[in-house]
């Protein structure tokens, strides 16, 4: 939906991405919702996750812009370190 996904991202079952930039090798959480954001590469979004619909608790892990766009970088402590090969 009106989104632009990087290569290698993976979007789990039952997850959607709506109005987004996701870059490269990122992986998002099944059950997840993720809206109006920005997504650094190799991030990887634990389930459940809720990006965009919560300002005031995306305020509080990630930055917003003043347009209400969540900037979620690789450092913020929501993201799950990858698995080792």
């Amino acid at each position: 939906m009106k989104s632009v996904l990087g290569s290698d991202v993976r979007v789990n079952s039952y997850s959607e991405v709506a109005e987004s930039i996701i870059y490269n090798h990122v992986n998002v959480g099944r059950h997840s919702r993720i809206r109006r954001a920005i997504i650094d590469r190799h991030v990887s979004l634990p389930e459940r996750t809720e990006i965009g619909y919560d300002m005031e608790a995306d305020k509080r892990r990630f930055h917003v812009t003043d347009s209400g766009i969540v900037v979620v970088v690789r450092q913020e402590s929501l993201i799950e370190e990858p698995e080792s090969a």
